[in-house]
């Protein structure tokens, strides 16, 4: 049983009087259309999609002009505030919309609006519960906030309001002209006399779930309670281990900064957009990027239909983010699927972009090997000269990743070494002749991502000047000539040289015995043991018994060609 049987079915939330001044503006005549009563008899204003205000973004406007609820009081403005949907997000924002500034936000949840800020801020349940307008102390009228929706239903109910908005009823007293027509009066942003100029203001946001975390960060669905957007902030905390403080000096300062430095210098569609960071000087800090539906890994894994559409379409954008880090001369050290983040766009068309620079370095002194085995460059394990051109062959993986290009996703896990896997990387390059160049093991041979822009694409989505780009290096196939076999002989004959060759003095006769031999037309001749010569006698040998030709020296057997 709701606890609101009264209300309006399609009211998102209700404002309860606080004073005396707030029940006579929910008891006013001109406001009794859009008023329903608590158990206890309280009369409160229903606020939703039945009031029907001006602009299909406005839920209601509040003031003692031409606005939805009548609020009289002399310190109340013709408008004096409005609730509006966010269109991004569909959240309730509560709109300052008095020249005076007279409307504010109370409770222990709030977020006060403070100078230098917009005049807007998120309303929601848990969230800024109480709201005073009119007079120097912002509340003369006050009333609480009744929500019938936790947040995620709320939202949700919004984003499905297109559907429900028939049954709504005009509202008596104004009929609705325009859906596209903006509210009378902007949002202003409060200001002081001789102030010392803008201040650096700090990031207010309510979390959500998690999204994921490191060794020092955690990462948090947020929403902007200033703007009504939704974010990511990565929150470092300082370890409490007192052995891990030096790894956390390194991390915070050198890794983590660095990333804050490279982003908020580079404004590009397919790079993720940095919107601030804080609380470095304290024990946490926090870094605000824009929150994506998810990362390509998630996409491909998720069984999105057409991966092959889906895999160019990331190729293509993810060409020009690396071409325009490479012109600001940034590497990322880390493209991979996981890092690759996308948005749903209306038609169901994807957006792409890059991610997570917490390795990312300056190209010109990137020396530490970093970065996700299966991705890196060879030369990055091999301790080599880093440059852009090996966020190019970690794309290149990449692709061959999301499209499954020989069946690389699934033989992943049959690759027992990291080279094994390059064999298999390099085989696939020599077949997709579109991009071969990016996966030449030389990076002084390797296309850079301008390069291959201008190949596959004719240049579209540049950010290097075009007359900057080298042309790519010619692939050159090596070829081996075949070995010539050559007929073996059956018979190798031995031919004994008659020019260029010493003479050797023929040994005298004496030197020999004559030994009859088995072949009766063959002799052996060997050594004379009892010849007498210089030196002493021969030493004995083994006697040879096949036919070969006569080699004349001394102290061997000898025994001439055999004449058949």
């Amino acid at each position: 049983m709701s606890l609101y049987p009264n209300r309006h079915r399609l009211a998102l939330f209700s404002l309860k009087p606080l004073n005396e001044q707030a029940k006579k503006v929910a008891n006013h005549p001109y406001n009794q259309h859009l008023t329903s009563s608590l158990p206890d008899g309280t009369r409160v204003l229903d606020i939703g999609f039945q009031v029907r205000s001006r602009s299909n973004r406005t839920l209601a406007t509040l003031g003692r002009g031409d606005a939805d609820i009548f609020v009289d009081g002399p310190t109340i403005a013709k408008v004096q505030c409005s609730f509006e949907i966010e269109p991004a997000t569909n959240v309730v924002m509560l709109y300052d919309r008095s020249h005076g500034q007279t409307t504010q936000v109370f409770g222990d949840d709030a977020t006060p609006f403070e100078p230098g800020r917009l005049r807007q801020v998120v309303v929601q349940k848990g969230l800024n519960s109480f709201l005073g307008m009119g007079g120097r102390a912002q509340n003369t009228v006050q009333f609480e906030f009744l929500w019938y929706q936790d947040f995620p239903e709320m939202v949700g109910l919004i984003k499905d309001r297109e559907s429900i908005m028939n049954d709504c009823e005009e509202n008596p007293r104004l009929a609705r002209t325009a859906d596209d027509v903006e509210t009378v009066l902007p949002s202003q942003m409060q200001t002081r006399i001789h102030t010392a100029g803008p201040r650096q203001l700090t990031m207010r946001y309510l979390k959500f779930g998690k999204l994921g975390s490191g060794q020092f960060a955690v990462v948090y669905k947020a929403l902007d309670v200033d703007t009504g957007k939704f974010l990511a902030v990565k929150i470092i905390q300082r370890p409490e281990q007192a052995s891990a403080q030096a790894a956390w000096e390194v991390s915070k300062y050198y890794a983590l900064k660095r990333e804050v430095e490279h982003l908020s210098r580079i404004s590009h569609p397919h790079i993720v957009d940095f919107i601030t960071s804080q609380g470095w000087e304290g024990p946490t800090a926090e870094i605000f990027m824009g929150l994506k539906d998810g990362t390509l890994e998630s996409l491909v894994k998720g069984g999105v239909p057409d991966v092959e559409s889906i895999a160019k379409r990331a190729f293509y954008q993810m060409l020009q983010a690396l071409d325009c880090l490479a012109a600001n001369g940034i590497v990322h050290r880390d493209v991979k699927p996981e890092n690759i983040l996308y948005t749903v766009l209306p038609g169901m068309q994807y957006h792409f972009q890059l991610g997570d620079f917490g390795l990312s370095n300056r190209a010109i002194v990137a020396k530490s090997s970093v970065g996700t085995p299966l991705y890196m460059a060879p030369e990055v394990y091999e301790h080599g000269v880093q440059t852009h051109k090996m966020d190019v062959w970690s794309l290149f993986v990449t692709f061959a990743w999301v499209s499954d290009f020989d069946g690389f996703r699934q033989n992943l896990h049959h690759f027992t070494s990291l080279p094994q896997a390059r064999e298999a990387i390099l085989a696939m390059a020599s077949r997709i002749g579109a991009m071969q160049e990016m996966a030449r093991v030389n990076p002084d041979e390797r296309a850079s991502a301008a390069q291959i822009l201008v190949k596959v694409y004719n240049g579209e989505g540049l950010t290097t000047q075009l007359n900057r780009i080298p042309p790519l290096t010619p692939t050159v196939v090596e070829t081996r000539p075949e070995p010539q076999l050559q007929p073996e002989p059956m018979h190798q004959v031995r031919h004994r040289p008659t020019q260029g060759m010493p003479k050797f003095p023929k040994p005298h006769t004496s030197q020999f015995r004559v030994r009859k031999s088995s072949n009766p037309r063959g002799r052996i001749w060997e050594p004379n043991t009892t010849a007498a010569r210089p030196g002493g006698n021969l030493p004995p040998t083994r006697r040879r018994r096949h036919p070969s030709n006569v080699e004349f020296l001394q102290g061997f057997r000898m025994r001439p060609p055999l004449n058949y």
